[in-house]
């Protein structure tokens, strides 16, 4: 078994870190229900409403 390197996520919106992996730099907050997508020096962060429609979507630029 290969060895994973294991990156905490904290999620932009929440603060929270109670975030998971869910495909390939794209994380989901299971506290705000906003999906996280990395690239490079930005996350990007999208907010879905009840019906799964992206309600709000902003960039959060970061220093790595």
């Amino acid at each position: 078994m290969a060895d994973e390197e294991v990156i905490a996520v904290e999620c932009p919106n929440c603060k929270s870190t109670n975030v998971g992996k869910i495909g390939n730099n794209l994380y989901f907050c299971r506290d705000c229900n906003c999906e996280i997508k990395i690239k490079k020096c930005t996350a990007v962060v999208s907010m879905y409403d009840s019906e799964g429609c992206i309600s709000k979507r902003f960039k959060v630029c970061y220093n790595a």
